[in-house]
């Protein structure tokens, strides 16, 4: 049987970027505010803002708040029949719902979550018809009293919160629909590289560590006490202060090892080559650590993020002739103060 998936959510909250990415799927879009588009090309008006609220406020005076639904029925019905999956882009009101439900038992709400701060940035930021904050706010409380947009919402069967990036999302949705896609070997590794994170012992920065050669993981590290001293969870952190390259100062914890650090100690412990390897690791390393992978003979560095420290790091890399990857060019929310 056909999907039917209604995306719903707050304006600025993701839902044109999750029905496009149910379209790339082969979901038959149905866009329910076409119909005032439709109704605008008929009269010879142009498309503002303000002609098209007009044309919503008339539909819905004529066909009540289950308008778009209504003027949608048969081109769903279409879809479903031709054995078409069918994703709804611009589900609003409670009516609406109660309309489509009616009609449509299969079908399931989808709703996307952003918190007012991520979607009023994204709106002030648009290219076309940008909001200011105070315009984002007006239109949210009109959605949800005059519209009932949130009745839609409430009945989600899946939510997805889109704080990140398009890519986290799209991932997201492709879970939903149960479509698991092969990673590739560098997301592979990195992935096993944040499990191996999570075995850190100082709460500021559980960063974990792999160094691996011809697909095949050599060592791994994470952060952590040497071997039979107190560890950060335990007893505290040991906090230094520390001047930065532009003359501010930071508080630092050093009572651990660092994971880049551990991961190059197990090789050397276990005579181990790195030559020619690559590390992965959570952020681009400091220039401590840098220095030693330098020496290791390790030739590519792939972190997650980037460092808020790490101009040092990337000259020496540079210069040495060291590739380095960062995957999502974006700073580590890291405490060092």
């Amino acid at each position: 049987m056909p999907r039917i998936i209604a995306v719903v959510g707050l304006t600025g909250s993701g839902k044109s970027e999750v029905s496009a990415t149910l379209q790339d799927r082969g979901f038959s879009k149905i866009r329910f505010g076409d119909a005032t588009m439709e109704v605008l090309q008929q009269k010879g008006l142009p498309v503002t803002e303000e002609n098209e609220r007009h044309v919503r406020e008339e539909l819905r005076r004529q066909l009540g708040m289950a308008a778009y639904a209504t003027l949608n029925l048969g081109k769903i019905r279409s879809a479903v029949n031709s054995g078409k999956d069918v994703v709804i882009d611009g589900l609003y009101s409670w009516e609406e719902y109660k309309v489509l439900k009616q009609e449509f038992p299969e079908l399931q709400v989808l709703s996307i979550y952003a918190s007012p701060q991520t979607r009023y940035q994204r709106l002030a930021t648009r290219s076309e018809r940008p909001l200011t904050t105070e315009q984002a706010r007006s239109r949210d409380f009109s959605e949800i009293e005059n519209i009932q947009k949130a009745g839609p919402i409430s009945m989600a069967d899946y939510t997805l919160v889109n704080e990140g990036n398009v890519d986290d999302l799209k991932k997201q949705v492709k879970k939903i629909l149960g479509v698991y896609e092969r990673h590739n070997w560098d997301e592979y590794f990195m992935n096993i590289t944040r499990e191996v994170g999570t075995r850190g012992t100082c709460d500021r920065g559980r960063s974990g560590a792999i160094i691996v050669k011809n697909k095949r993981i050599l060592t791994t590290g994470y952060v952590g006490s040497p071997v039979g001293l107190p560890h950060c969870d335990d007893v505290g952190h040991l906090m230094h202060e520390v001047q930065q390259e532009n003359g501010t100062k930071s508080q630092h914890c050093v009572r651990t090892t660092h994971a880049e650090q551990n991961a190059l100690i197990q090789a050397a412990r276990f005579g181990i080559s790195l030559e020619g390897a690559t590390i992965y690791c959570k952020m681009e390393p400091c220039h401590v650590c840098a220095k030693m992978i330098v020496n290791a003979g390790i030739t590519r560095v792939v972190a997650e993020k980037r460092y808020q420290a790490a101009r040092l790091t990337r000259e020496m890399f540079k210069e040495a002739g060291i590739q380095l990857d960062v995957i999502h060019d974006e700073e580590e929310e890291y405490a060092n103060k």
